[in-house]
């Protein structure tokens, strides 16, 4: 072959490769489909939010508007104990389940670091709440851990870190797993954040009549503790639903 001959044949060839153009392929998404029921749930989240934010807001409007006829130490320990539970802890529960808008694309093992955050900031407020009252109890000589109120916070306060210990075991299954049943270390630690959980909303519950030093109506009040009770259920519905689970696959 001739040089004149393969030079035309190459500069053929690059001149039909410049000219052919690949066609790139459509992209494709993939379809979700979401449900009416699976809507309405979100829309419910969004409310269960909403209901929070609105109590949260109430309670902090009593403690701070009243703050002038009340002991500053007394309004730390009232707002740091509170805000511990609501909203931070509920909050921690319930971003687990399937409905929680605010976590909804965010991965499980990113939630479980949230949770754990959350909690550890939860635990700390409740030790500050308690160190300055119990401060303050001890420069007048009164007795600590007496009433139900206090009672009900300092076990919640207990298992708290109980369940925080367990929470570390429950993070690193492989390297606590020839020691306990990764599903058994869920349970206990599932079961005893509730517990704390319960224990500390009860030690709320029972000071809510205090509220009327307040000067807070009776028709507030009593919607002030509905409102109370039913996001404390609310918030725990699916620690209870997964809490059952792991129950149940103790023994299979």
């Amino acid at each position: 072959m001739s040089i004149e001959s393969a030079s035309a044949t190459t500069i053929s060839s690059m001149t039909t490769s410049s000219t052919t153009h690949v066609t790139p392929k459509p992209k494709t998404t993939t379809r979700i489909n979401v449900t009416t029921l699976q809507r309405l749930r979100w829309i419910l989240n969004t409310f269960y939010y909403q209901l929070m934010a609105t109590l949260t807001l109430v309670m902090f409007w009593c403690f701070f508007d009243n703050s002038a006829t009340t002991q500053p130490i007394f309004t730390t320990h009232l707002v740091l104990s509170t805000i511990a539970y609501i909203p931070l802890m509920a909050v921690s529960i319930i971003l687990f389940s399937e409905d929680n808008v605010t976590t909804l694309y965010i991965p499980r093992t990113n939630r479980n670091w949230i949770h754990g955050v959350l909690l550890i900031i939860s635990a700390v407020l409740v030790t500050i709440g308690i160190a300055v009252e119990i401060s303050e109890k001890s420069k007048v000589n009164r007795r600590h851990f007496t009433s139900k109120h206090a009672i009900y916070g300092l076990s919640s306060w207990v298992l708290i870190f109980v369940s925080l210990l367990l929470g570390v075991i429950v993070a690193n299954t492989r390297t606590f797993s020839m020691f306990v049943r990764p599903i058994l270390a869920k349970f206990i630690h599932n079961l005893l954040g509730l517990a704390a959980f319960a224990l500390g909303l009860a030690s709320i519950y029972v000071e809510l009549g205090f509220f009327k030093m307040y000067h807070m109506s009776d028709h507030l009040l009593v919607g002030v503790k509905t409102l109370f009770i039913l996001l404390s259920v609310w918030s725990g519905l699916t620690a209870l639903y997964s809490l059952a689970h792991q129950f149940l696959s103790l023994f299979r």
